[in-house]
């Protein structure tokens, strides 16, 4: 009877340890398809193997054993119903792994994956394991009694062979009295002892737990079972004489030296030792649930323990423990609820939640969802939340919601289901962040794409909209659009004298005034700099618009800002829709040819649009074509004029003039051009090109000639926008000419900008000289001229050409020429043409002369003829005559 209750029991542990493996395998094959399906998220592989037809057959059979297993009436339906969930909820697991595979994207070097997807696969998998964690559990329970059924059988087994042994002795007590009987007594005693030791090595050996008994004293491993030598991985003969506490990582020693301690100062015979690390034969480590028996064995104080491996169970254990912290550590607030009814129970919140809202999860778990979304502000967003909350659906977006204090923010919100195929969605998850900076800098962006930032008028942008809207308003109303465009004629100079925080203020205060006067029905904007654009939409009357633009220029004329009072002219150009231009782009650039006018008229007036004023403009864009093309194609070319010295009867010097040689009008003369290049900004190029042809062409004749000096006018704009020492350098390096034979002319505009006289000091320190052209034209005052003493004054022709004919234009030659002599420049008379002109310059001093009397500007294949010719005049018949004119 013993064997056999003995070989039913052995029976029934076996049968529940084989459930058990199951369970760990069912649930490591769900945990190797997780790690399979993130491999291939993280290459953004469309489709997933996480579940191959290998993997799938396996769970097939082992869900087949489970199924059967669990509806065994003694195992109870309760957890063969958990078994037909499970399976149904696997396929639904897998279902949802291909949905986020297919929601997966590559971009750039990462990797994008619908994150509502994700979590709900997640929740799924969750699912699984903890009911796969549920069932181990209960499976542990039971293969735990059983094991100490095992136990208590085996000490009762024990018993039995002692009273074996007992009875052995009586019956040799009865045979020494009956001797017949002696050597019968003998042989029994002997058979039962055997036997009863033959079925414990047989129950020991054959048990599926990994069983181990050693010596307390010396620690020695006595003896071990099949399925501990298969658990760590030694042999019979190796294990036998190893130390048990080599079993344990070197550094668990200790600790397993000290709980031996307290379990053997215990009165308990037997207990559980919980959770420990083991290593195996090869070093592998892995997790074990240990139980201990102390008892005599081999006539030894021993221990007999049981060691179940849960690693796969502990590494599942820690994932979900990871993943719990991963969930706590995230950055957005995640809310998972539980439906029940109309209800959502708060659950679970994360440490986001309650940093980003205020509340502390002891506020709001076991609570209504509608502590948190109490604060929600009502809209259209905030029915489509409810409207999820209460169908159990999913939505995305954003809220304006309110943290514990009331204070508000702005949320994005994202509410999605956890559905059971048995029972429908019984939880959410809610994840929402704080977008607040986000969207406040969205609506900082949208105003600035339509507000300037200094004035905060609309800017270009709004008012190309609002020109669209006007004209479009009108064309379907037959109505008309007036556009007039301010600009401030002075602000240059306020900005050069007082600087640029001046000139702002000013800017800001313009723009509120315009925008006071104009109310609600004129839109005003500033268009760019210091240019404003006014808006008259459904104009019925000229008259009107004449007297806005006007009170306009008013309220601005004089402004008081930081202590400063600044008169401000403005000039305007104005155009009409449909009259002046049928598109407000059109209308917007006839607007600004009628300022341009206004501009070219002396400024502070206000001009409307003329078609000659496009015909002009065409003009000027044609110009400029033609001068880029004419300096392309080398059309440009050089003369010179002639500039002599009376004293030593000879030729000084050449001043280089532009000349434009256009393949349909012929020669140019540069009045006709230089104007335009200047303003349009091509001078700067042109006198690149000037500049290094002359140096070349001086070097040439230096090399044939005697040397005389070339004189080359800089334009104040490539002084302003150039390095123009470092180009006159370069230049004269690579045209091999000396600086002593280059003069650069500059006008008296080059000296009012303190910037540039630098620049004049190291031109004269590579030696070139330096000639205020034009003197007595210009805007500067004699203690420019005192600053940066030049080498040598230009009198302007227009003073020369008065001369016989003005006392004003004789006084101001004279006194031009003494200011030259008192201050030692030399000064050179420009446009004299009659002998009458010569004689007063000369008396009075003068101490070069430039003009037609003694040359017309020439090529220079003209210039060595011209030298030669002036030096037989100047040798011969004409020598006495420049002495006479000389000494008079």
């Amino acid at each position: 009877m013993i064997v056999r209750a003995r070989d039913t029991a052995g029976a029934s542990l076996h049968y529940a340890t084989s459930i058990q493996r199951d369970l760990e395998t069912l649930l490591a094959l769900h945990t190797d398809a997780n790690a399979d399906f993130l491999k291939s998220v993280a290459i953004a592989r469309i489709g997933t193997e996480a579940w191959p037809v290998a993997r799938a057959a396996a769970a097939q059979v082992l869900y087949d054993r489970l199924d059967s297993a669990y509806h065994d009436p003694i195992l109870g339906s309760a957890d063969g119903q958990i078994i037909d969930a499970l399976r149904r909820r696997s396929g639904l697991w897998l279902s949802q792994l291909d949905d986020v595979s297919q929601h997966t994207s590559q971009l750039g070097s990462s990797v994008a994956v619908d994150s509502r997807l994700l979590l709900t696969a997640n929740a799924s998998l969750h699912w699984i394991t903890g009911q796969i964690a549920g069932l181990h559990a209960r499976q542990e329970v039971l293969i735990a009694n059983m094991q100490a059924d095992a136990e208590h059988r085996l000490a009762r087994e024990r018993v039995a062979l002692l009273l074996a042994g007992v009875t052995a002795v009586a019956f040799l007590c009865l045979a020494i009295l009956a001797g017949h009987r002696e050597s019968l007594a003998k042989a029994k005693s002997g058979i039962v002892a055997h036997e009863a030791d033959a079925r414990f090595r047989e129950y020991f050996e054959q048990h599926p737990l990994a069983m181990l008994i050693y010596d307390v004293e010396t620690l020695e491993i006595l003896t071990s079972n099949a399925s501990a030598q298969q658990q760590y991985a030694y042999t019979a003969d190796a294990f036998r004489g190893l130390s048990v506490a080599a079993l344990r990582p070197q550094s668990d020693v200790g600790e397993f030296m000290c709980d031996l301690r307290r379990f053997r100062q215990s009165s308990a015979r037997s207990g559980s030792a919980g959770l420990r690390r083991h290593v195996r034969a090869d070093g592998t480590m892995i997790y074990v649930q240990v139980s201990f028996h102390f008892l005599r064995f081999a006539s030894r104080e021993a221990c007999f323990i049981t060691a179940v491996e849960v690693t796969e169970q502990e590494r599942l254990r820690l994932e979900l423990s990871l993943r719990g912290r991963a969930l706590d550590a995230a950055l957005n607030a995640v809310v998972i609820t539980r439906s029940d009814g109309d209800r959502h129970i708060v659950h679970y919140v994360n440490g986001a939640f309650e940093r980003i809202t205020g509340f502390a999860a002891s506020d709001v778990v076991g609570n209504d969802f509608s502590v948190v979304i109490r604060g929600v502000a009502p809209g259209e967003a905030h029915c489509l939340l409810l409207d999820a909350l209460t169908n159990r659906t999913e939505f995305a977006g954003q809220l304006l919601t309110a943290k514990r204090d009331a204070a508000p923010f702005w949320a994005q919100w994202h509410v999605a289901p956890v559905v059971h195929d048995d029972a429908g969605a019984t939880h959410l998850v809610t994840v929402f962040s704080d977008v607040t900076e986000l969207m406040t800098s969205r609506e900082q962006l949208r105003r600035q794409a339509k507000f300037d930032a200094l004035t905060d008028l609309p800017n270009r942008y709004a008012l190309n909209a609002a020109l669209d809207r006007a004209v479009e308003n009108a064309r379907n109303m037959n109505a008309s659009v007036a556009l007039a465009f301010f600009d401030l004629d002075n602000f240059k100079d306020i900005n050069d004298t007082l600087g640029h925080a001046a000139g702002d203020r000013l800017l800001r205060e313009v723009a509120l005034r315009f925008e006071r006067y104009a109310g609600q029905d004129l839109f005003v904007a500033r268009y760019g700099g210091d240019e404003f654009v006014a808006v008259f939409p459904n104009v019925t009357d000229a008259s009107v618009v004449d007297r806005s633009v006007s009170a306009l220029r008013a309220t601005v004329a004089s402004v008081d800002t930081c202590g400063n009072e600044f008169k401000v002219d403005a000039s305007v150009g104005v155009a009409y829709f449909p009259r002046d231009g049928n598109t407000p782009d059109v209308l917007l650039r006839h607007a600004d040819l009628a300022l341009y006018r206004a501009k070219r008229d002396g400024g502070n007036c206000v001009r409307r649009f003329e078609a000659s004023m496009r015909d002009a403009a065409h003009e000027r864009f044609a110009l400029s074509t033609k001068l880029r093309n004419a300096l392309k194609q080398r059309e440009f070319l050089l003369y010179y004029q002639p500039r002599v010295q009376p004293a030593s009867r000879q030729v000084e010097g050449f001043e280089a003039l532009l000349r434009w040689r256009d393949p349909e009008r012929g020669l140019v003369s540069p009045s006709e051009f230089i104007s335009h290049a200047e303003k349009t900004g091509l001078i700067v190029d042109i006198g690149e090109w000037v500049l290094a042809e002359a140096c070349r062409q001086a070097a040439t004749l230096a090399a044939t000639q005697s040397p005389v000096t070339f004189s080359v006018n800089v334009s104040p704009l490539q002084f302003s926008r150039s390095d123009f020492p470092q180009l006159l350098a370069r230049t004269l390096r690579d045209t091999g000419l000396r600086p002593s034979l280059l003069e650069i002319e500059v006008t008296e505009g080059v000296l009012m900008d303190p910037a540039a006289l630098p620049a004049l000091h190291a031109v004269r320190a590579l030696g070139v000289q330096v000639a205020i052209d034009d003197f007595g034209t210009g805007y500067s005052s004699l203690a420019y001229v005192r600053s940066f003493r030049a080498d040598t004054l230009k009198l302007d022709m227009s003073f020369v050409r008065g001369i016989g004919r003005s006392k004003e234009d004789e006084a101001i030659v004279k006194a031009i020429l003494g200011l030259g002599e008192t201050l030692g420049m030399r000064v050179v008379a420009e446009g004299v043409e009659t002998r009458e002109q010569l004689e007063f310059v000369l008396r009075h001093g003068c101490d070069a002369i430039q003009g037609y009397y003694f040359g017309r500007p020439m090529p220079m294949a003209a210039i060595s003829e011209f030298l030669r010719s002036f030096g037989t005049l100047a040798a011969g018949e004409g020598r006495s005559e420049l002495e006479g004119l000389v000494q008079n």
